[in-house]
């Protein structure tokens, strides 16, 4: 449905689209429910098909304007068939070096316009559009502010991990500009709004080198409390570095007894500011959370940081100095 798009995790205008849908009838099926409507604003057919269309009058206007502009019949379906599908995807396939089948794009913190245009290169090019982060994402298309900086979302981090391409959405409009997928490097995001610069680029440099993940050989044991998706997504990050996640802190003095404890075992702590208390009771809780890590660092003879630290190194794809937070 034309209207419907999504604002986060929320669908925005789904219920009044399908109410509007309820009402009117396919002009090619008969049944209820077509919230797709002809080209032509002043045409009152309308259509279950997803992509854009001409009803059939319109289809063969418009195939004739097209037929005399260029001389010769123009390539499509049959004049019977109701709708005429609109494509550009046979351009956008022959100029594609990767392959439309290998193409997936994923939107972060994109608009609902942005999303439009996201959607309709992806279906020119036959790519395929991923609503969360998975690891065969090629493109994260980012919306960036005034300066060009992207939001430091899990989808970004994750892309710098893996090699992805992470563009602005200059770069769908540069693909539609010149119908068919164009050069990625001058639209590549290098700032992120915590003002991190070079990770994307970086990222890729080190994936396309296959040099070891960024935190191979680490272990990071979270101490205290996260908010449990929040530290679900670290683990995640953390994880796909190449780090290890130790689950206990039995497991971790074990280790510590085992002589495995290294300069890369990390005691992280939570850097958050919490929420609903006063600046007194704020600054004794983060206190108390530095001298609790510190504490169980000690014991064992590891490491203390803060949680950016794991964000910061993964946003610039590049350590940052192991001091505590």
């Amino acid at each position: 449905a034309p209207l419907v798009y999504y604002e986060g995790d929320t669908i925005v205008n789904l219920e009044s689209e399908v109410a509007r849908a309820a009402k009117l009838k396919c002009s090619s099926c008969g049944l209820k429910g077509a919230a797709l409507g002809c080209y032509v604003k002043s045409c009152r057919r309308t259509y279950h098909e997803r992509r854009a269309m001409w009803c059939r009058t319109h289809m063969s206007k418009n195939r004739s304007r097209e037929k005399s502009m260029s001389g010769k019949p123009v390539a499509g379906q049959k004049h019977h068939v109701p709708i005429q599908m609109i494509s550009k995807q046979p351009d956008f396939l022959a100029t594609s070096t990767t392959g439309a089948n290998k193409l997936v794009f994923c939107g972060s913190a994109v608009s609902g316009e942005e999303k439009y245009h996201l959607v309709k290169v992806a279906s020119d090019c036959g790519a395929i559009v991923s609503k969360c982060w998975k690891p065969d994402v090629t493109h994260v298309i980012a919306a960036t502010d005034s300066n060009g900086a992207c939001t430091r979302t899990l989808k970004v981090l994750m892309a710098i991990l893996k090699g992805s391409w992470i563009l602005t959405v200059d770069w769908l409009k540069a693909c539609n500009e010149a119908n068919q997928l164009v050069n990625e490097e001058p639209y590549e995001v290098h700032l992120d709004t915590h003002g991190c610069f070079g990770g994307p680029k970086n990222g890729r440099l080190r994936a396309s080198e296959n040099e070891q993940k960024l935190f191979d050989g680490f272990y990071f044991y979270f101490n205290g409390e996260f908010v449990p998706a929040y530290k679900n997504d670290l683990l995640s990050l953390v994880i796909t570095a190449g780090g290890t996640v130790i689950e206990s802190k039995d497991q971790l003095v074990a280790l510590s007894y085992g002589g495995q404890v290294t300069a890369k075992t990390l005691v992280v702590y939570n850097l958050d500011r919490p929420k609903g208390c006063s600046l007194e009771h704020e600054g004794s809780i983060m206190l108390q959370r530095l001298e609790q890590a510190e504490d169980l660092a000690d014991k064992i003879g590891s490491q203390v940081i803060g949680h950016t630290w794991v964000l910061e190194s993964i946003a610039a794809c590049k350590l940052q100095p192991l001091l505590a937070h």
